[in-house]
Order: structure tokens, then C-alpha cells, then sequence
């Protein structure tokens, strides 16, 4: 029997994230010395939009348990385009 064919697919993903100023305000020195050295709005953003494509929840997100879960939500669609299909050897 042939082995299975091991393919790389890469993705590009386009969403909207509407998030509370608060969640910015959250993360401080304190915050980023037991989770995540996250500095610029940006980062968190990033942090932030990346969980909730896993399906996670801002209070199921590590350092953000205590903020309610409508602090960070996609809005709309999420759409996935195509980048590479790629065959691993």
C-alpha cells in the first residue's frame, strides 16, 4: 500500500475583531511577567485574534480569565484564502 500523501497547506485568514480598550489597559508589566511579553496594541491584537480562530474564548485565554468573553469577539465572516499547496517529501 502507498504511503499517505503529506501535504502543506497554508492559508491566509481575514477577519474582524472588535475588542474592549480594557483588555489593552490589562496587560502591564505585572501581566507580561507571568504571561506573554506582549508590548504594542498590535501584538495583542494578534495574540487575542489568533485564540479566538482556535475557537477559544477571551476567559479560556491565559492572562485574560477574569475579563468577560464579549471583550474580544469576531464580528462578521471569517475568510480563508488560498496561499500554497505544497507536497512534503
Amino acid at each position: 500500500m502507498a504511503d499517505d500523501y503529506k501535504i502543506n497547506v497554508t492559508f491566509m485568514v481575514s477577519t474582524t475583531v472588535k475588542i474592549n480598550p480594557v483588555v489593552f489597559s490589562h496587560v502591564d508589566d505585572e501581566w507580561r511577567s507571568m504571561f506573554y511579553n506582549l508590548v504594542t496594541p498590535s501584538e495583542v491584537i494578534e495574540h487575542i485574534a489568533y485564540n479566538l480562530l482556535q475557537g477559544f474564548k477571551l476567559s479560556q485565554m491565559d492572562g485574560f480569565a477574569n475579563l468577560p468573553d464579549e471583550y474580544a469577539v469576531l464580528i462578521g465572516s471569517v475568510d480563508y484564502e488560498l496561499d500554497s499547496v505544497e507536497e512534503e517529501e
